[in-house]
């Protein structure tokens, strides 16, 4: 017997955080049903993090593979926040072309700090 939505059982907040758990996703091409997990699920809509430790070769550009074709919501440097621009940067700003983070001041040399923060485009 089928239910409607509004007949099945509420799950609590841990019980949602599960990464086990499964959700139905649809395919709008097809109408056809498949399922990912809850941890597939924080990887494509939560926010996540890289830290970069520079090696003193980057100039200013890095390049980090794991960020290609993401966007980038934030990026801290250790002498603080970097603000997105589209073209020439200044030392407090960056531009972000989907492969390279090309910063307004080059890195100050090996060991300097990035936190960056982005998602799924």
């Amino acid at each position: 017997m089928s239910k409607k939505v509004n007949e099945l059982t509420a799950l609590t907040t841990a019980q949602v955080d599960d990464n086990t758990k499964l959700w139905p996703v649809g395919v709008a091409s097809t109408g056809l049903l498949n399922s990912c997990t809850t941890a597939q699920m924080k990887l494509t809509f939560a926010t996540q993090k890289v830290k970069y430790v520079a090696t003193g070769a980057e100039g200013s550009t890095i390049t980090i593979a794991a960020l290609a074709g993401k966007e980038i919501l934030l990026i801290m440097r250790e002498s603080g926040p970097l603000f997105e621009v589209v073209s020439s940067p200044d030392p407090a700003e960056f531009v972000w072309d989907s492969t390279n983070i090309t910063l307004g001041a080059a890195v100050g040399g090996a060991g300097e700090r990035f936190l960056i923060l982005y998602k799924n485009a």
